[in-house]
């Protein structure tokens, strides 16, 4: 049924497909985290840049943990809230049919849903992206209809596919030896939402097998620190060098997160030990090692044995496995995970799926956790049924164990060296007598 569907489709009428499903579900909710957006756009429009992270006072808004790209972002579609609040406002005004509950609406919740929309466009770059990239209306037509995509951007509104977008664009461009493409692509993703700065070590693998010159390495750390500097240079405070004080901004308040929680709502490692009952991670786990440090600790150890096998076995299949492996290690082992850090996984395993059989019941698997994972403690659509079921411990730990076993085998999946292709399923050619 599924193949006779995408055989009738083109690109086009699977990305309006796409578009049509997240036209629907956006006007329907939004998640809390879309206010705090709402709030930093708000303050970054109405005072100065200058001391936005430092000394600004957010009140009860919550102060900004994310990095200098993301207050760009809310601050852009703050004006386009603004840029349509006049002429509605104008129309509300001057002309007697305007419906007046429209203007209530849009000064109410406006600004939240538009944050939405660049969400919903990133969507459907990851749709085209996709299909460039396997030549494939089947995996353009999952991703269009895919529950987990929607959810998160057209429902949710986390900007999740905005960072993925970036950062998997940045590792094709460095793939194809693109350097400052590349750069810059990745570079908008960590300083939107750091998440995927886990990606890097995958980059130098790339960056080794590519054998870049010294004089790239060179140009490309200049090129870098350049676009960090003037990406800065707006917030920094006048008496500290933009780039110092970028670095210190992101080690003291970007990276460690709000949420030093053992377990932030992520069914994990540690929610499969403890639950996810909030529980600050800063005890000594089997009495001896603070738990943060032991997550870092797993997950380093573990990034090694990824970027080892990498380098060992250099493929794009490998290359995939990667992505797919660094992100669940972290989702699955570090501390402070929230619900949603097992979606970086998704995609590249799609991708690693179509050229390799082997993995669509793991990108199965995982799909379904992760839509439960988030649905879960939010609890939207709220069926009460389907809320008892799974706001239920032993679910919780059960969902755990699961995305151990399944990273557990990503991690150490061995990847044949001689069946990298597509055509992985012919026979080897005859023997010479």
């Amino acid at each position: 049924m599924l193949k006779n569907l995408y055989q009738r489709f083109n690109l086009k009428k699977i990305i309006i497909l796409g578009l049509i499903v997240r036209l629907i579900s956006w006007p329907w909710i939004y998640h809390g985290d879309v206010n705090a957006t709402y709030w930093w756009g708000k303050f970054a429009s109405e005072f100065n840049w200058r001391g936005y992270y430092d000394w600004l006072y957010f009140g009860g808004h919550g102060q900004p943990d994310q990095p200098m790209i993301n207050i760009y972002y809310n601050w852009a579609v703050r004006q386009i809230y603004l840029f349509f609040y006049h002429i509605f406002w104008y129309l509300n005004i001057h002309i007697p049919v305007f419906p007046s509950n429209f203007m209530q609406w849009y000064f109410l919740n406006g600004n939240q849903y538009l944050l939405k929309i660049p969400m919903i466009i990133a969507d459907l770059f990851i749709v085209y992206f996709c299909y460039k990239f396997t030549k494939s209306k089947k995996i353009a037509l999952i991703l269009a209809l895919f529950p987990p995509l929607i959810y998160n951007s057209a429902v949710w509104g986390s900007g999740d596919s905005i960072i993925n977008l970036l950062a998997l664009l940045a590792i094709y461009f460095f793939w194809k030896k693109k350097y400052f493409t590349g750069i810059i692509f990745y570079l908008f993703s960590v300083l939107y939402k750091s998440s995927l700065l886990i990606w890097a070590p995958i980059i130098l693998i790339i960056l080794i097998k590519n054998k870049i010159s010294s004089k790239k390495i060179i140009l490309s750390g200049v090129f870098l620190l350049s676009l960090i500097y003037l990406v800065c240079l707006p917030f920094n405070p006048i008496e500290i060098n933009p780039l110092i004080w970028f670095f210190q901004t992101m080690l003291t308040k970007i990276l460690p997160g709000v949420m030093d929680q053992i377990s932030a709502n992520a069914m994990n490692f540690w929610a499969l030990l403890y639950g996810l009952k909030p529980r600050v991670d800063n005890f000594l786990f089997l009495g001896f090692i603070n738990v943060r440090l032991f997550s870092i600790l797993i997950c380093f150890i573990l990034y090694l044995h990824q970027i080892l096998k990498l380098n060992k076995n250099y493929s794009k299949k490998s290359l995939l496995l990667s992505l797919v492996s660094l992100s669940m290690i972290t989702f699955t082992f570090m501390t402070r995970m929230h619900e949603r850090y097992s979606f970086p996984a998704l995609i590249p395993l799609l991708l690693l799926s179509h050229f390799d059989h082997r993995f669509v019941k793991y990108f199965i698997t995982l799909s379904v956790t992760h839509l439960i994972n988030v649905y879960s403690g939010w609890w939207t659509p709220n069926i009460p049924p389907l809320v008892n079921l799974l706001d239920n411990d032993f679910v919780v730990r059960l969902i755990s164990f699961i995305n151990i076993i399944i990273t557990l085998k990503l991690v150490f999946f061995n990847l044949d060296i001689k069946n990298t292709h597509n055509n992985h399923h012919q026979p080897p050619p005859p023997k010479r007598h």
